[in-house]
């Protein structure tokens, strides 16, 4: 814990690489990225403080887990996805992952309350973040590039009917 830093938060500048300092990528997936890498570190911060909160009791352990997890995961898709950003079906994987992680953290806020008995107006702001979160995951998602990819072996994000001919072993 520092001066500067005294919830010793997790600082979006921290995890930035040369690239990004330097400003070379000026490319919409890029852009809209960065602003939702910055939003995920607010969530990741909120869920924090929302799980330092929690009062010791047999489930506590279960849901700071959970919701740590979770918070967890996004930051590190984000990143992911921007490294990949060519490959419109590897950034589709990061993008549902993504999407599950905080659709499950949202969940959680519900523990928090009923059984942990955090007072609402607590959750309600990591609540207020997660659709904030939402509205620019929607902006970032449709800079993918459809267009740039390769085939996907599991046929979850591209049309398989536009994949080279193979012949297949029975």
């Amino acid at each position: 814990m520092s001066i500067e830093n005294p919830g010793n938060f997790f600082l979006p500048h921290d995890f930035n690489s040369e690239e990004e300092r330097d400003g070379l990528d000026c490319k919409p997936i890029k852009i809209y990225g960065k602003a939702l890498y910055k939003k995920a570190i607010i969530l990741l911060n909120l869920t924090q403080t929302i799980c330092d909160l929690l009062p010791e009791d047999e489930f506590e352990e279960v849901t700071k887990g959970l919701m740590l997890q979770n918070a967890l995961v996004v930051p590190a898709k984000i990143r992911a996805a921007m490294c990949v950003d060519s490959v419109y079906c590897s950034v589709m994987e990061n993008a549902v992952i993504i999407k599950v992680n905080v659709c499950e953290l949202e969940a959680q806020l519900w523990a928090c309350n009923e059984i942990h008995g955090i007072d609402q107006q607590y959750t309600n702001v990591l609540k207020e973040e997660i659709s904030n979160f939402r509205l620019l995951f929607i902006k970032w998602v449709s800079a993918f590039d459809k267009n740039s990819d390769h085939p996907d072996e599991w046929h979850l994000f591209n049309d398989p009917n536009s994949f080279p001919a193979k012949d297949e072993e029975d």
